[in-house]
C-alpha cells in the first residue's frame, strides 16, 4: 500500500498541475478508497487483496495533496497558515481515529459489517466533496480566466488614429428609443440570472427564434417587462470583477460609420437574423468604441449622479446600472457631437450583419425607413473607459493530436511545456511578442509551436493582403489549420472559445486539440483597419460585455 502511495504521489502531483481541481480530485480519491475497502468484505483469496491494497494506497496519496492545495489557494491570506495547519490536524485525527475505531467495531459486529461502516464513512466524505466540486468548477473557472485575462489582455487602440477608408457618413447616427425595461420587482429574479428572454433557451440563435419570441411576449404579458414612458437615451455603467465601463446606450443607424475588424460565420448571422425577424427585437447591443466626445461624457457624468432607473447585481458579480436621459437639449448635444466621430465595432459583428440583411429584405418588400434602420448599441469612450482585448482560442474536435503534432514538427520549432494553464499562457504571451507562436493542447500535454519556416509561411500566405500576413491568426488559419492539418474552416470543424480554461477542459473531456492564441497586436489591428481589411472571424473578444437585458428595443415600437 505504501509503495503505491509513493508512486501515486508523483502521479497526483502532475494531475493537480494539469487540472487544478483539488476538491474534485479528493472526491475521486475518496470514492476509490471506499470501493477498495468495500471489496475487503468479499470472500477473496489473499492474493486478490494485493491489487485492492494497491488501489487503496494510490487513491490515499491524493487526499492530503488535494486538501492542502485547496486551502493554500482559497484560505484568506491573513490566516492561510493556520487554515492549512488545521486541515493537517484534522487529517491526522481522521487517519488515527480510523484504526482505533476499527477494533471496537469488529468486536461489536461481524467483520464484513464493520468494513461496510468504514466504507460508508468514506463514501459520504466523497459525496460531500463531489457536491463542493460542482461549485469549485464554476469558481475556479472564473478565477483561472481572470488570471489568464491578466496575462493575455491588451487595451483597445484609440479609434481616431486608424484613418480607415471613409464610409458613407462621417460618424455615428444616433436616436433615442422607447424601450422595454425589466420591472423593478423582477430585476433580481430575471436580469440577475438571465440576460435576455432567449437566454433561457439554448440554441435560440440557431433555429429556436419562435420560442425566443414566445418567451419575450410572455414576459410582456406578465408584466416582467414594462414599457418606458417616453423615448430616451441611456447612461449605462457596470463595475465588478470583470472590469468597469461607462457608455451611452442608444439606437444606432445601420449606415453609421462603424469600423468592423473581422469576418463573420454566415450560418450564425442567419440564425441571429431569424430571431430579429420573428422576435422583432434587437438582441444584445453592439459594443462600439470611440474617442473624443467631451460633451457626451459630460452628459453621462451628470446622468450617473442621479438615482439609477435600474440596478442589478448579476450572477457573475458585476453590478449594472442604467439611467434615462430624456432632456431634448441633451439628445441634440449628444447626437450632434457623435455624428462627427466614427466608432470601432468591438463586439457584435454577427448582429450588425444580421440587422443589415433584415433591413435589405424589408426595403426590398417595399417597406421604407423605419425602426429596422437602427440597432441597439453601447458607445464607450475608450479614453475614459478602456476596453480589454482578449483572444478567442480554437478548438479542433476532430483532429488527431499525434498527427497534428507530427505535421507541425515539419514546419515549426516545438517545445513541450511544463506547469499548468497560467504558465502556458505566460510562455505564449512572451514568445508571441516577437514571433509567430501558438500553444497546442492535447488531452494530457501542451506544446509551444514557434518560428514557422519562412518559406512555408510565404507560400501559403502569398494571396493574403500584406497587412495581415504577420498576424498570428492569419498564419494559424491559412497555413496551419487549412493547409498543414487539412481542416476545413467551418463551424463544424473549428470551434471558438473565449475562455482558455474551458478550451483546455473540452479537449481533456472530449478529445481533439485546442490551439491557444495571443491577442492581436494593436499595430495589427491598426494596419488592418487602415487598409479596410477584415481579420479572420472570431479574432478578438472585447470586454467587459454590457448587460443586454436591462432595456430591450423592439423593431415595431420605436
Amino acid at each position: 500500500m505504501w509503495g503505491a502511495s509513493l508512486v501515486g504521489s508523483f502521479w497526483w502531483d502532475k494531475h493537480h498541475d494539469r487540472t487544478v481541481r483539488p476538491v474534485r480530485t479528493f472526491a475521486i480519491a475518496a470514492g476509490g478508497c471506499a470501493v477498495s475497502i468495500a471489496a475487503l468484505s468479499l470472500p477473496l483469496d489473499p492474493v486478490a487483496l494485493i491489487p485492492l491494497r494497491v488501489v487503496h494506497g494510490f487513491c490515499f496519496a491524493a487526499r492530503a495533496q488535494s486538501l492542502f492545495l485547496h486551502f493554500s489557494r482559497h484560505a484568506p491570506e491573513e490566516c492561510r497558515s493556520s487554515s492549512v495547519g488545521a486541515a493537517s490536524s484534522f487529517l491526522l485525527i481522521g487517519q488515527s481515529a480510523g484504526p482505533l475505531l476499527a477494533g471496537p467495531l469488529v468486536g461489536l459486529m461481524p467483520v464484513a459489517a464493520a468494513v461496510l461502516v468504514m466504507t460508508t464513512a468514506r463514501a459520504i466524505a466523497g459525496l460531500f466533496a463531489l457536491a463542493s466540486a460542482q461549485r469549485e468548477n464554476s469558481a475556479d473557472d472564473a478565477e483561472l480566466d481572470e488570471e489568464a485575462d491578466a496575462e493575455e489582455t491588451t487595451q483597445l487602440p484609440v479609434v481616431g488614429a486608424m484613418n480607415p477608408a471613409r464610409p458613407s457618413t462621417n460618424g455615428v447616427g444616433l436616436a433615442p428609443f422607447r424601450g422595454w425595461r425589466v420591472a423593478p420587482e423582477r430585476l433580481r429574479d430575471l436580469a440577475g440570472r438571465y440576460a435576455t428572454p432567449w437566454d433561457q433557451h439554448a440554441g435560440a440563435w440557431d433555429g429556436s427564434a419562435e420560442e425566443a419570441a414566445s418567451v419575450l411576449r410572455s414576459w410582456q404579458r406578465s408584466g416582467a417587462l414594462v414599457r418606458e414612458p417616453a423615448r430616451a437615451l441611456y447612461a449605462y455603467e457596470q463595475t465588478g470583477p470583470r472590469g468597469a465601463q461607462r457608455g451611452l446606450l442608444a439606437a444606432v443607424h445601420l449606415d453609421s460609420r462603424l469600423l468592423p475588424h473581422e469576418d463573420v460565420i454566415p450560418s450564425r448571422a442567419n440564425g441571429i437574423g431569424r430571431v430579429l425577424e420573428v422576435g422583432r427585437l434587437n438582441l444584445e447591443p453592439l459594443l462600439l468604441g470611440y474617442s473624443g466626445g467631451g460633451r457626451t461624457a459630460a452628459h453621462l457624468d451628470a446622468a450617473t449622479r442621479r438615482t439609477p432607473a435600474s440596478e442589478v447585481l448579476a450572477s457573475d458579480g458585476q453590478r449594472h446600472r442604467l439611467w434615462r436621459i430624456t432632456d431634448q437639449a441633451a439628445h441634440s448635444d449628444i447626437t450632434t457631437e457623435l455624428s462627427r466621430i466614427p466608432a470601432f465595432l468591438a463586439d457584435g459583428h454577427h448582429r450588425w450583419v444580421a440587422a443589415r440583411q433584415l433591413r435589405r429584405c424589408l426595403h426590398a418588400d417595399g417597406r421604407g425607413a423605419g425602426p429596422w434602420d437602427y440597432i441597439s448599441g453601447l458607445l464607450v469612450d475608450v479614453q475614459r473607459s478602456p476596453m480589454a482585448l482578449s483572444p478567442v482560442h480554437r478548438l479542433l474536435p476532430h483532429v488527431n493530436p499525434t498527427a497534428a503534432l507530427n505535421s507541425a514538427a515539419t514546419r515549426f520549432r516545438i517545445a513541450r511545456l511544463r506547469g499548468g494553464l497560467i504558465e502556458w499562457l505566460r510562455v505564449l504571451r512572451q514568445n508571441a511578442q516577437h514571433a509567430i507562436a501558438f500553444v497546442l493542447v492535447t488531452g494530457r500535454e501542451a506544446f509551444l509551436l514557434i518560428d514557422p519556416h519562412q518559406a512555408f509561411v510565404a507560400e501559403e500566405l502569398r494571396r493574403v493582403p500584406a497587412a495581415l500576413r504577420r498576424m498570428q491568426l492569419t498564419v494559424l488559419h491559412a497555413a496551419v489549420i487549412e493547409t498543414l492539418w487539412g481542416v476545413p474552416d467551418s463551424p463544424e470543424d473549428v470551434h471558438y472559445e473565449d475562455s482558455p480554461t474551458r478550451a483546455v477542459r473540452q479537449v481533456q473531456e472530449f478529445g481533439g486539440i485546442a490551439v491557444l492564441v495571443a491577442p492581436p497586436r494593436q499595430a495589427d489591428l491598426q494596419n488592418a483597419a487602415t487598409a479596410g481589411l477584415r481579420l479572420p472571424r472570431k479574432s478578438t473578444s472585447f470586454g467587459p460585455k454590457p448587460h443586454p437585458g436591462l432595456v430591450l428595443r423592439l423593431l415595431d415600437e420605436d
